[in-house]
């Protein structure tokens, strides 16, 4: 659930920042002429879906791999301490 948001905001945010930059950033200028679109007034938001697309993917890839080495830490870390009853009981 996480991951989905991370990936959404993401998107949202290099697919806004690539529509509101006057400049082609990679990977979006290369599909236009990979694709072979014609030269139009939509070509930056195809190009932008593409940014969106590449870079919320990326970061989704290192937020999710990130989680899951915490994830692998914290879990090997209970399973070095034994569960160990503290002190005298309360009775």
């Amino acid at each position: 659930m996480k991951a989905s948001a991370i990936f959404f905001a993401f998107f949202l945010l290099f697919t806004s920042a690539a529509i509101a930059l006057p400049i082609p950033l990679f990977p979006g200028n290369m599909v236009s002429t990979l694709v072979g679109f014609p030269a139009s007034e939509y070509i930056v938001y195809s190009e932008a879906l593409a940014n969106g697309m590449t870079y919320a993917f990326v970061t989704w890839m290192v937020f999710s791999l990130l989680a899951r080495k915490l994830d692998n830490s914290t879990s090997m870390e209970q399973k070095r301490r034994p569960s160990e009853k503290r002190g005298l009981s309360a009775y």
